[in-house]
């Protein structure tokens, strides 16, 4: 195949994706999202059209060219001018476009597609081209507005340099007010800066400036945790349970262990039973420690049961197939209602986990606020609304998976390259779980594909 304009042979096995050959070879750009064709992270172009990667089997590459985000500008130098940049990659760091980073090399190759059989798109054409790539950060406008100016830029058109329109509230005013006299004025709300009254306009406080790390991440090179390889790395993979309450009453690991090129397969029989806690960020951290890392009880759909450690992910899924775990399916409830009610199952039983408001009545934690004399406030007011309110779970929708790799650095210090916000709470957990002081393990946060 043709990858950025040269011939390359790629050794692939028969069900290997496209999108895992590309990052086997170093293509760090292409990126790692859902593996279900949903994202868009992973487009490339193929023959010019993009593609997700992970749909697409290596072996039916063959003969095609390939276009990633390292082709895109063929920039060698190790730290290139803005100028030297594709037009495209350009407008993505000048407009603002290029936030967590993680899409950036999708969206560009998509409007690298769209531009080429389009030079002067509308947005309705812009939006309907880019909806095959989600972003989690931007909310889309300012992709829009780097795609119409590259556009431009590509048709040879002089641009202006960019700035966002500036605004001051009026004392009266309000931001949904102001946003609503743009909307009259354009079809779409256009990238802005607004302040309120009493800060006066300055000459740096308040202005937008360019990513310091732009034009890294508009070249798609190494920034996050699965962009480096390390030399006879070991790949993990987890046993999760099909149940949702269950007891293992029955767990042999034999035929994993015996797989050549497994090199650990974990149970609860094989650690320390160290109680732990997720919850909170703050030190130290609130009760119960209600967890460990492996149980002989399984507590939901995909808890932990066992964990392997392979030469290959390709091995380590092969392995799991071969633990064989009889287990005792318990009575569970799945509305959060019924699971406080008398007589629900409960799913912390055991001994050992202290803390918890109410175990027989499933309820982990309590939290009572008060601020304040609410009797003399509400006495105060005209009205008093009362009522209960009730929120779903949430899911942060970030692109990147979760990532973590270890290692061991000169100095004997275990070093955790993590995709995570909270480094200093990741080594606080980690060490008493495996038995290692806190200055012994080095936390790394590098760029991460999605986090506010």
């Amino acid at each position: 195949m043709t990858i950025n304009g040269e011939e390359k042979t790629l050794t692939v096995r028969r069900s290997e994706s496209l999108l895992d050959a590309l990052r086997r070879a170093s293509y760090t750009s292409v990126r790692h999202g859902c593996k279900t064709g949903d994202c868009g992270a992973c487009t490339v172009l193929l023959d010019g059209q993009p593609i997700h990667s992970c749909m697409l089997p290596a072996v039916q590459a063959e003969g095609h060219a390939i276009t990633t985000i390292e082709g895109l500008s063929h920039v060698a130098a190790e730290k290139p001018a803005l100028p030297q940049l594709h037009p495209i990659q350009r407008a993505f760091i000048e407009t603002g476009a290029i936030q967590c980073g993680y899409c950036s090399p999708a969206q560009m190759l998509t409007a690298k597609a769209l531009l080429d059989r389009n030079p002067n798109p509308t947005e309705e054409e812009i939006r309907a081209a880019m909806s095959g790539v989600l972003c989690r950060c931007t909310g889309y406008v300012k992709i829009v507005k780097a795609v119409e100016r590259a556009a431009a830029i590509m048709r040879g058109e002089e641009v202006p340099p960019f700035a966002p329109i500036e605004a001051t509230l009026s004392p009266d005013d309000s931001p949904a007010d102001l946003l609503a006299r743009w909307r009259e004025q354009k079809d779409s709300i256009p990238t802005m800066v607004i302040s309120p009254p009493e800060i006066e306009p300055l000459e740096r406080v308040g202005k937008p400036q360019m990513k310091v790390d732009g034009v890294k991440l508009a070249l798609g090179r190494p920034a996050y945790t699965d962009d480096i390889k390390l030399e006879g790395m070991l790949y993990g993979a987890l046993l999760t349970s099909p149940y949702a309450h269950a007891r293992i009453k029955r767990i042999d690991t034999t035929k994993a262990r015996e797989l050549p090129g497994v090199h650990a397969v974990l149970t609860y029989k094989d650690i320390p039973r160290v109680k732990y806690a997720s919850g909170g960020q703050s030190f130290p951290q609130p009760p119960p420690y209600d967890q460990v890392s492996l149980d002989d009880k399984v507590r939901y759909v995909g808890d932990r049961v066992a964990i392997v450690a392979a030469e290959t992910p390709e091995l380590a899924r092969r392995a799991l197939r071969l633990i064989e775990v009889e287990y005792e399916v318990l009575p569970h409830v799945l509305d959060p209602q019924e699971a406080m009610q008398d007589g629900a199952p409960v799913i912390h039983d055991e001994p050992d986990t202290e803390g918890i408001y109410d175990r027989q009545r499933n309820i982990v934690h309590h939290i009572d606020v008060e601020v304040g004399d609410r009797e003399a406030m509400w006495a105060k007011a005209t009205h008093v609304f009362e009522g209960e309110y009730r929120t779903s779970q949430q899911q942060q929708a970030h692109i990147e998976p979760h990532v973590c790799i270890t290692y061991w650095d000169p100095d004997g210090r275990l070093v955790v390259r993590s995709s995570t916000q909270v480094p200093y709470h990741i080594r606080r957990m980690l060490a008493p779980l495996i038995g290692l002081p806190i200055k012994q393990i080095r936390v790394i946060k590098p760029r991460i594909g999605g986090g506010f």
